[in-house]
């Protein structure tokens, strides 16, 4: 498997997202990552996020879902503590989607804020993270509709992130048996809200090939100028 990945500030003066792609003997780790807080402590989270789930993956004999969650326990801990610590920082917080892909291709994820994993297959789209978002929960609960919730004035205010204290921190975790030919695509909300799932659905169906698939994203998602950073890290199963 060979992942693509693609990032830009957009119109931004500054990236705050961060990715990582790293291959272990057994499997394959992808993570996106989305920095909140202004330049400085927004990229400083993001990276520090990203590094360090890889850095305690490392140190881990068996992956799973709960070592996982309690790996992103410990970063959001470490972050709220550092932004305590240096004025510069504090405030700052990130999103993180995490995928890993072990030997048979069984997928284990972990998720916090708004960033996306989806999973393409075949002629679907399966959207495996819930949008920690104002706007996701008062759907969720039956206050707002799917047009409200689509035209929702802070529909990018989070309600949960790593290092965000003034939130309880929610981690939604997904399990997944991947299959030959099987699309993963993780990204931030910059990337998404400049392209419809439905309309990253019909690009897969229309090249078998990956590249192909993954650039044709990509420029469809530059054309309808973001307004945000935005970044994307994708594999296809062998």
């Amino acid at each position: 498997m060979n992942p693509l990945y693609f990032t830009a500030k957009g119109p931004r003066s500054s990236n705050e997202d961060s990715y990582l792609i790293q291959h272990f003997e057994r499997g394959m780790l992808l993570i996106v990552a989305d920095g909140l807080g202004g330049h400085k402590g927004g990229k400083y989270a993001s990276n520090y996020a990203t590094t360090n789930v890889l850095k305690k993956l490392r140190a881990m004999n068996d992956i799973g879902i709960l070592p996982l969650e309690d790996i992103l326990k410990e970063v959001h801990e470490e972050l709220i503590n550092l932004g305590l610590e240096n004025n510069e920082l504090y405030g700052m917080g990130t999103t993180l989607t995490c995928a890993y892909i072990d030997s048979e291709n069984k997928l284990l994820g972990v998720h916090t804020g708004d960033s996306r994993a989806y999973l393409l297959r075949g002629n679907g789209l399966i959207q495996l993270t819930t949008d920690h978002t104002e706007a996701q929960k008062l759907f969720d609960e039956g206050l707002i509709n799917k047009e409200e919730l689509l035209n929702y004035p802070r529909k990018n205010i989070l309600v949960s992130a790593l290092g965000a204290k003034s939130n309880n921190l929610l981690i939604d975790s997904f399990e997944y048996q991947l299959a030959p030919k099987d699309r993963l695509l993780l990204s931030s909300d910059g990337f998404y809200a400049s392209i419809t799932k439905r309309e990253i659905r019909d690009i897969s169906v229309k090249f078998d090939e990956f590249s192909e698939f993954f650039f044709d994203v990509l420029s469809h998602v530059k054309k309808a100028e973001p307004t945000d950073n935005y970044s994307v890290v994708a594999i296809e199963v062998d």
